[in-house]
């Protein structure tokens, strides 16, 4: 397959992971560039890898053939150095380690499309959308994917509050869309590939859009005494509790927070420079 649409190219953006006790989610590609430098990672909660640094992870990857398209997939098991954001439930790993494993063993390279930091919307970008925008969420939701293919689950859902403002804690936001184990570290856009509306009842035919609104993390569940709580967007299919449930909202970790990343970037460089 070669994507040409949006939503095609999306489908190599992200990667089920699972960890060495058998729990799954997701992780998606990112670049981030410092100077004329692309610095490939992949990306995912820090309760995907157990909050372990040095977690054991099995990748689920697709292979390029020389024509430049992927008709294989291929599935590595690596030990990789994790870094964590400060405080939020984020989490990165440099994957030319990973790719360059896949090249030994396969002879061929990892196909791929990453985000980078074009997607992530600055506050006027932010508050020039709707209070209710449609969604898309893309990830591997109670185990459910494409075997096969090695494809993700597509889902849609709306924003549940104002994108350009935090829900109650500092960059987060809150989506009406249902948050199933294994959805952990979804990416989250606006994403239309035809067309869209903006607030002012402008419409824009035939345009392309994509906002990269976030990343999944929790969800909020409620008890049989209507008690309401957040809990971290399961990695295995569990029973919280006998009267739990939940609401069909998700928590996601704004994309603005991505980009504090880009300090361990520049120090992990910094110490290769110096070898």
């Amino acid at each position: 397959m070669k994507p040409i649409s949006l939503t095609e190219q999306l489908m190599f953006n992200t990667v089920r992971i699972e960890a060495h006790d058998g729990s799954s989610g997701t992780g998606f590609f990112f670049n981030f560039q410092e100077n004329e430098l692309t610095i490939p990672v992949l990306i995912t909660n820090k309760h995907v890898v157990n909050y372990n640094r040095n977690e054991i992870v099995k990748f689920f990857l697709h292979l390029r053939e020389d024509d430049g398209s992927t008709t294989q997939n291929y599935a590595l098991t690596l030990q990789t150095e994790w870094f964590f954001h400060s405080d939020k439930d984020l989490c990165f790993t440099f994957i030319n380690p990973i790719f360059e494993e896949v090249k030994k063993r396969t002879g061929k390279q990892v196909f791929y499309l990453a985000n980078d930091e074009g997607l992530i919307p600055n506050k006027d970008k932010l508050m020039e959308l709707s209070a209710l925008e449609e969604i898309v969420m893309i990830g591997y939701p109670i185990g459910l994917w494409d075997s096969k293919h090695n494809y993700p689950i597509f889902r849609k859902g709306y924003t549940a509050s104002h994108p350009a403002y935090d829900f109650n804690t500092k960059g987060i936001g809150l989506a009406d869309i249902a948050a199933f184990p294994g959805s952990s570290g979804s990416p989250i856009y606006i994403l239309n590939e035809n067309g869209y509306s903006d607030k002012k009842g402008n419409t824009y035919l035939g345009a392309r859009r994509i906002i990269f609104l976030g990343v999944l993390y929790a969800g909020p569940t409620m008890n049989a005494s209507g008690e309401i709580s957040v809990v971290d967007i399961p990695t295995q299919q569990k029973i919280i509790s006998r009267t739990s449930v939940m609401t069909n909202l998700g928590y996601y970790i704004r994309s603005e927070e991505l980009l504090e990343f880009k300090n361990l970037v520049r120090e992990k460089l910094k110490q290769q420079n110096s070898r």
